[in-house]
């Protein structure tokens, strides 16, 4: 259901650029996998060119998508081999084999629902052009192992393309598990903390709000600084077809980018909560066949198997034998009783395949052919934030979302035997929470409702089922001062928009301080001794504009107030409840913070900026083994917790203390602000990006914290989008497999 004021349309619709899709058969199949066997790297190589800018961010040509995709594998191999092959090692479900314990719980998940057997099967079901990409990508990397002999991998010796269906089917159950109706805790797989701070932050506006008339674009996904959420930063050029243009960013083993824009139009995403899959209640009472489990009169039978999973202990292996089941809802993923258990699936899991919709994505060339793109289904969630050079901006509640009787209570797992709780088909595009072109001019969505991304056009709840959004009366307070801050923009200038980018305005306290000033009064007249043990500290939070800086002291004060009073920063937007009962008892968890400030750091004064900074190590996904340390070089930051309600949002480690085991005061960034990107959209698109630390995981490469500079002082390096100006801008020049040149001046085209 799309909320539409009127479509800009240009004066000619361009045909839509149509990308086979679905499965491949037969004969045709046959001579298909021939030919994308027949992939040659050295042609592929020779035919690729690689450019890189002063920040090392590659633009990569190439006269077709295999190219282009061969030399964007190449490039991410280069940049952060170890990354990328943890990534897959993680889709493979064999991570307990490198990290031991704490690896299996992605293993079983990712044995319980088959992942590598499937991906197996499906690789060679792939339509023609999305096998041969998946070849290519694969081809990139093991070239890249091939010219580089002294890149000693940790287990994958070489590259296959099922390990690329593995991996993204495995990046859906990672974080889209929460979204099953089952808990989390029954097949955890990631810290609690990290997981719940995985949000964004995306804006758009209409031409009515800015200085030149053209739509803007603010793409700024918070993912972890660590693992395979990490994004990685390219640009693409292809000579296929009518050719494609486009410069983003994507997770670590992706073939394809998955946010930015073209020369037309972008997107970016913010993570939602549809409810794209379910847990059942199954019962297993049969004595005779332990198998047959109850459905609707009788019993199905279930299937059931066995797999190894090893382990790593120290220096050696363990093998272990689990029993895996599964039932026509989905795998059996715990036991609730003696004959209760519990099944879980997502929807079109094995049948949806992310590049196929990115790449059709990536060529649209305006709103309709982007809307079909989208129309797709291939990505299972993400709300989608877009705007283009015609004026459009667009939100949908992008989600492949089963239909489901509307008479059952799908917030809970459901009675497995009752056949009204089997999946009707799935939702199309139309039936997805949407606006095109609010009256109010801008959209927003920062993880929250999406009946809340605009304050006049947004989507009626009541217009949609019950079940499809599990956040629907969630509001957070990042969206709220997104609200607040779009509504007041006005004749806004690109360089005001990148500005907007990092506001450290802090929601709560803006809103709050003002309401605690007030009961402050009456406490000074209730109580003047419990009042006066708080007062330094609240007249400092009162002698403030409520803006995050370097240098405030109130900033660091005001956030480990919240912390006492909040409890989990990470998530919490709601006081615990012994604040909620004793107001006055809020005052003295001030007196608290302000001491443990103190006792911190020796002054409860301490800005902000000296606490709060940015560090980075490489080859780690354990956020509990990052070895941070006080005496190494970092830089400071003034992102803020989301949950306080600011635009630059970055989460940090909390003080350790406790000598002589660890001593860390200081707090380190590993969530937050990561691939961040201003568009305008006018005849020349011009754009601003930064990744969080730089393009490089080689802690020897200039690259590996160079951008961390920028994002400390808060502004972005400039897109390089034209190809003139990317030679022009180019560092090094070179091919896959070739030692980088200088860059000469060459010639090329836009």
């Amino acid at each position: 259901m799309i909320a539409r004021s009127a479509l800009r349309l240009p004066w000619l619709i361009l045909a839509c650029l149509l990308i086979t899709a679905g499965m491949a058969t037969g004969s045709c199949l046959a001579a298909e996998q021939d030919s994308a066997s027949s992939l040659d790297p050295e042609s592929l190589a020779a035919s690729v060119t690689i450019y890189r800018d002063q920040y090392g961010t590659p633009h990569i040509d190439g006269p077709t998508d295999a190219s282009v995709v061969f030399g964007f594998a190449y490039c991410q191999a280069e940049d952060y081999f170890w990354q990328l092959e943890d990534s897959y090692i993680m889709g493979m479900g064999r991570y307990a084999e490198i990290y031991g314990k704490p690896g299996l719980n992605h293993d079983m998940i990712n044995r319980a629902f088959e992942i590598p057997q499937r991906s197996k099967e499906d690789v060679a079901k792939l339509a023609p052009d999305m096998r041969r990409l998946t070849e290519a990508f694969c081809a990139g990397v093991n070239y890249y192992l091939e010219t580089h002999p002294d890149v000693k991998p940790r287990m994958i010796e070489r590259f296959e393309p099922w390990h690329m269906l593995a991996f993204g089917r495995q990046v859906v159950l990672e974080m889209g598990w929460g979204k099953v109706g089952a808990s989390r805790s029954d097949i955890p797989t990631a810290y609690e903390q990290i997981a719940a701070s995985q949000g964004s932050n995306a804006w758009a506006i209409s031409p009515e709000k800015t200085a030149s008339g053209n739509a803007m674009l603010f793409c700024n996904p918070h993912q972890p600084y660590y693992g395979f959420g990490q994004f990685y930063e390219a640009h693409l050029r292809s000579g296929e077809g009518e050719g494609w243009n486009f410069t983003g960013a994507t997770f670590f083993g992706s073939p394809i980018p998955t946010i930015g824009h073209n020369g037309y139009l972008g997107w970016t995403f913010t993570v939602n909560e549809p409810r794209i899959g379910n847990a059942w209640r199954v019962t297993f009472d049969d004595a005779e066949n332990p198998l047959n489990y109850r459905y609707d009169d009788g019993y199905r039978t279930a299937e059931e198997w066995t797999d190894t999973i090893r382990i790593k202990k120290g220096s050696r292996f363990e093998d272990r034998q689990v029993t895996f089941r599964k039932t026509h809802h989905g795998p059996i993923v715990r036991q609730l009783d003696d004959t209760t258990y519990l099944a879980a699936n997502i929807g079109k899991l094995y049948e949806a395949f992310v590049s196929r919709q990115s790449l059709k994505m990536i060529r649209a060339r305006n709103f309709e052919e982007f809307y079909e793109a989208m129309g797709m289904l291939d990505i299972h969630i993400f709300n989608t934030v877009y705007a283009d050079r015609d004026g459009n901006i667009f939100y949908l509640y992008n989600g492949i979302v089963p239909r489901r009787d509307a008479s059952l209570n799908w917030d809970q797992p459901v009675d497995g035997s009752d056949p009204r709780a089997d999946w009707q088909g799935i939702h199309s595009i139309d039936d997805l929470p949407q606006v095109l072109n609010p009256p109010s001019a801008f959209i927003q969505n920062c993880n929250q409702s999406p009946f809340t991304v605009t304050d006049d056009g947004s989507p009626a709840i009541n217009d949609f089922p019950a079940y499809m959004v599990e956040e629907k009366n969630d509001d957070k307070s990042r969206a709220k001062v997104s609200r607040m801050l779009l509504r007041d923009m006005d004749d806004v200038t690109f360089d005001d928009w990148q500005q907007s980018a990092f506001d450290t305005t802090m929601y709560w306290a803006l809103m709050e301080l003002p309401r605690y000033a007030r009961r402050f009064e009456e406490l000074q007249q209730r109580d003047p001794d419990r009042a006066a043990k708080a007062e330094p500290y609240f007249e400092h939070l009162l002698d403030w504009d409520c803006v995050c800086t370097l240098e405030s002291t109130q900033a660091t004060l005001c956030v480990a107030w919240y912390e006492e009073l909040y409890g989990d920063v990470y998530r919490s937007e709601r006081l615990q409840r012994k604040y909620i009962e004793d107001f006055d008892a809020r005052f003295d968890a001030l007196v608290t913070a302000a001491g443990k400030l103190e006792e911190m750091f020796g002054d409860w004064k301490v800005a902000y900026g000296d606490v709060n900074r940015l560090q980075r190590f490489a080859n780690v996904s354990d956020f509990l083994k990052i070895p941070f340390d006080d005496d190494a070089h970092s830089l400071p930051s003034a992102g803020l917790n989301g949950p306080m309600g600011v635009v630059f949002n970055m989460y940090f480690t909390p003080s350790v203390n406790v000598p002589p085991l660890r001593v860390m005061k200081k707090h380190y960034a590993v969530v937050g602000h990561s691939y961040v990107a201003t568009v305008e959209f006018g005849e020349r698109v011009q754009g601003g990006s930064l990744l969080q630390y730089g393009a490089s995981g080689d802690p020897d490469s200039p690259h590996f914290f160079d951008q961390a500079k920028l994002l400390s002082e808060r502004r972005f390096k400039k897109q390089l989008f034209y190809w003139d100006d990317v030679v022009e801008g180019a560092e090094r020049v070179y091919h896959p497999g070739q030692a980088p040149t200088v860059a000469a001046a060459a010639g090329a085209g836009d």
